[in-house]
């Protein structure tokens, strides 16, 4: 076993839930910035020189899933209005993401330098995550992606972190799967994050809330859910309780732009 492994691995053993509802599941969440005057190019090229490409890696196993995101309500002076989440079943994938071959069997008239620069000019990388989901319904998280992603940033005091994430997978990990089943949402994940870490972050956690429409991201109400799956607690008692939990430093709703899945 790796260092890399090894280290990551017990990062996620030291959660006290996990076994609960672990979907061994990685994710790689980058964060793109792209200028005003090449956003039809860029995407042209995500989708006509990249896409294939993450379509190989997962017809080899090496990916779960790629998604790429639009951040909604960005502009020229934000870090970042892109986002491409990158899925792994196994962390072993994340020490060799990429097969040196694959360029040049999607693409043999084009030279892998060539992808690159193309790339280079048209974004920039600003910064990474690597995450471990925790829980998510469906088990996969966007395994049938819905069009928009509903997406909090949340601050947890280190001391309690093991009660915040048994309050979302006992208390609330119920209550988002009967929404689902009711069609009011359409998925939800809890990430860890893993890489980076560390008292100067912002946040240590990533809740997702997906929808088939638009206009729910803006109706969203847990009262009823919450009333068929826990008839006997108090959803305000329960909701006071949550957001003594965790500090939500930021939301952002995504727009599904492209993805491949397994």
């Amino acid at each position: 076993m790796s260092v890399f492994l090894g280290m990551t691995m017990s990062l996620i053993s030291s959660s006290t839930v996990l076994s609960q509802v672990d979907s061994s599941l990685f994710v790689v969440v980058d964060f793109m910035k792209v200028e005003s005057t090449n956003h039809s190019t860029y995407l042209e090229l995500e989708q006509e020189i990249w896409e294939p490409m993450h379509r190989e890696r997962i017809n080899r196993g090496i990916i779960a899933g790629w998604f790429l995101y639009a951040v909604e309500f960005s502009g020229s002076a934000d870090e970042y209005n892109y986002v491409i989440i990158t899925l792994y079943d196994d962390a072993e994938k994340l020490e060799n993401p990429w097969e040196a071959d694959i360029p040049g069997k999607v693409h043999p008239g084009l030279k892998t330098e060539e992808i690159l620069e193309r790339t280079y000019e048209m974004r920039d990388i600003v910064k990474s995550h690597l995450c471990y989901s925790i829980a998510s319904a469906p088990r996969i998280p966007l395994e049938r992606p819905a069009a928009y992603l509903q997406v909090n940033y949340m601050k947890v005091d280190p001391s309690k972190q093991s009660e915040y994430e048994q309050l979302e997978t006992e208390i609330w990990f119920p209550i988002h799967s009967e929404s689902i089943r009711s069609g009011r949402t359409a998925g939800w994940s809890l990430w860890s994050m893993l890489f980076p870490r560390g008292e100067g972050l912002p946040y240590q956690y990533i809740t997702l809330n997906a929808f088939s429409e638009y206009s729910y991201a803006f109706e969203l109400d847990f009262s009823i859910p919450f009333g068929n799956i826990h008839p006997e607690k108090d959803f305000a008692d329960t909701r006071e309780k949550t957001l003594q939990s965790r500090t939500i430093v930021r939301t952002e709703l995504w727009d599904l732009i492209d993805f491949v899945v397994r």
